[in-house]
């Protein structure tokens, strides 16, 4: 019951909440589309959470997503142990640099009155879902050693069943529960991407590189 639920329920629902919810918000209102900027509020503290958070998850998540789309071409690179020795060393200390990050911004978020009156109830549930989706990703690459090898022929023949509306879960089932809990968390964190601040991440701003610089003085006495 538990591997149906965390393994069909969870990634359908979370498919069908992006499909149908995220263009009705895009379209509804855009002004809550971006993440607020709170640097004006707070900014030494967020340099260091925003850059190893924002440099340690987008390659890791880059690194999962190569595996789905390119099985083939990553199986036989990391055919090569040299290979499989260097890219898992460097997922795991960009995955403890997600988590740095990642804390720091939560113990950021707490620590600062001001942010306090900006943070919603949806801030925080997200905040700590991504805070224990890098724990667990980094307990996955400590201790469940070569997951980039084992995920190409486990995890990505399971996604794709997914894809064709044929879930085959005996790939995924007899895994721990830590692994098991890494994937609901992922599900989980896609099912709200629409309803959070988080949706900002699907929005690529080209054109924000053809504004000029917005120069901002503060008004003191």
């Amino acid at each position: 019951m538990l591997n149906n639920f965390i393994f069909i329920v969870l990634p359908y629902a979370a498919l069908a909440l992006i499909i149908f919810v995220t263009p009705y918000r895009y379209f509804s209102n855009r002004l809550t589309w971006s993440a607020y900027s709170t640097q004006f509020l707070e900014r030494k503290t967020l340099f260091w959470g925003a850059n190893p958070w924002h440099y340690g998850i987008i390659p890791v998540l880059a690194a999962h997503l190569l595996g789905v789309i390119f099985p083939g071409p990553m199986k036989a690179f990391l055919g090569n142990e040299f290979n499989l020795l260097v890219f898992e060393s460097i997922g795991l200390a960009l995955g403890l640099f997600a988590v740095f990050g990642c804390l720091i911004l939560t113990l950021r978020r707490v620590n600062t009155p001001l942010l306090k009156r900006v943070t919603f109830a949806s801030d925080w549930v997200l905040l700590y879902l991504l805070l224990a989706q890098s724990l667990t990703g980094v307990y996955v690459a400590t201790f469940m050693r070569w997951g980039s090898q084992w995920y190409l022929h486990t995890a990505v023949p399971y996604l794709w069943s997914l894809l064709t509306f044929n879930p085959q879960i005996e790939y995924v089932t007899d895994f721990p529960l830590v692994f098991k809990l890494h994937a609901a968390g992922a599900f989980v964190i896609v099912a709200l991407l629409p309803f959070t601040k988080l949706v900002h991440m699907l929005y690529l701003p080209f054109d924000f590189l053809k504004d000029p610089p917005i120069l901002y003085r503060w008004r003191t006495k």
